[in-house]
């Protein structure tokens, strides 16, 4: 009987280490300090043109950047980029291969990280022809990711672009579409039976002006996005609280918003400590809790 418990005794104290050594390992961005004011990611080493998304275990991070290829009109390709949390520190880039050259960026990973949701430029029938974005996506595999494929109720002849999906797979993302108020507006497409369905405008999120890149909460509680005003050719980021089945009136964050400056690609953390966006090309992260206040 001692012996027995004593076996107990060891297999529990390897799950509580495991465990914890897990829980560390979940999360390399981890301050050691409270972040009350924005600070580069990993020293400003990582750069990125367009998206940040994290592995839900925090240990690997998706970017992009501009590659070496052209499009028939001469401008570049994007492409996805990976970084890995290795031996305490990232290691990268890394070019994620879809089997195929595609032009690809805005990296958004589903919250079971099982598809990998991103922009493109390219046609269908050729994809080194240029065209407005459309939202793709890539499905994980044992040795990466599938051959990508246009996402299916979401795309119009349109822009459509900067996805970010809510645990319920709802799908948010800008559309410059018939029928929106400004340059680019903000919709939803509720995920119903495996099945994205006709994207709704947004309205109280949306003005004459551009909402562009955005990150909703995975419990669509809030949504955080920026906001082109062409007039004064400024760009900042701007939060709104859910309220019922509406949204609330977007106030801007300019807590971290700068002058002369644009705030792009916000992204939140896989457990929701953190808030991370790209500020000339670096990435900056802060806690979620000095922009974020929803009473509990």
């Amino acid at each position: 009987m001692k012996y027995l418990i004593y076996v107990l005794l060891l297999i529990f104290s390897a799950s509580c280490k495991n465990s914890n050594d897990s829980a560390a390992f979940q999360a390399p961005y981890n301050a050691l300090h409270a972040l009350k004011s924005p600070v580069e990611f990993a020293n400003g080493r990582i750069t990125t043109t367009n998206g940040i998304s994290f592995s839900k275990y925090g240990d690997v991070l998706y970017i992009s950047n501009s590659i070496d290829k052209t499009f028939e009109n001469g401008r570049r390709y994007a492409g996805i980029f990976k970084y890995t949390y290795k031996n305490n520190k990232w290691n990268g880039p890394e070019l994620v291969q879809f089997g195929r050259i595609i032009d690809a960026y805005h990296p958004v990973l589903s919250i079971d990280n099982e598809t990998l949701f991103f922009n493109s430029r390219s046609s269908l029938d050729s994809l080194n022809k240029s065209i407005p974005h459309n939202i793709w996506f890539a499905k994980k595999t044992a040795s990466g990711w599938s051959a990508p494929k246009m996402l299916e109720g979401i795309n119009s002849a349109h822009y459509d672009s900067y996805p970010s999906i809510a645990k319920n797979n709802n799908m948010y993302f800008n559309s410059d579409r018939e029928g929106g108020k400004g340059g680019m507006d903000i919709y939803v497409s509720n995920y119903v039976n495996g099945e994205y369905q006709e994207p709704i405008n947004l309205k109280t999120l949306n003005s004459d002006q551009t909402e562009n890149d955005l990150v909703v909460d995975p419990e669509e509680k809030f949504i955080i996005f920026n906001r082109y005003i062409d007039s004064i050719k400024a760009l900042d980021l701007y939060i709104s609280y859910r309220e019922g089945e509406d949204w609330g009136k977007p106030r801007a964050l300019d807590k971290i918003n700068s002058p002369k400056k644009w705030e792009l690609t916000p992204s939140l953390s896989p457990e929701g400590k953190y808030f991370f966006y790209e500020l000339d090309g670096k990435i900056m992260q802060i806690d979620l809790a000095e922009l974020v206040h929803i009473e509990k």
